[in-house]
């Protein structure tokens, strides 16, 4: 599957397939389980960063007893011209 993941904020919520390579555990398939994106509303950005922060704790809590093991809850905040 291929997200479009270039917004300011992307929040992700996923787990890895892992195999045994010469006695080394790698990554084998990342599953994503929901991606949200959006880009920064510049009217209110606090409320906004609020919002994606209770939706963050949100996918964390829902994830948590997940039948595959590790669910990775991800946020990527991308905040361009910050040292302008």
């Amino acid at each position: 599957m291929n997200i479009d993941t270039d917004a300011d904020y992307v929040l992700e919520a996923y787990w890895w397939d892992h195999k045994l390579v010469d006695n080394v555990v790698k990554r084998k398939k990342k599953h994503t389980l929901a991606c949200i994106t959006c880009y920064k509303e510049y009217e209110d950005p606090s409320r906004q960063l609020e919002e994606i922060l209770a939706l963050k704790d949100a996918l964390t809590v829902a994830y948590h007893y997940h039948p595959e093991g590790d669910v990775v809850v991800k946020l990527t905040i991308k905040d361009y011209l910050v040292n302008a």
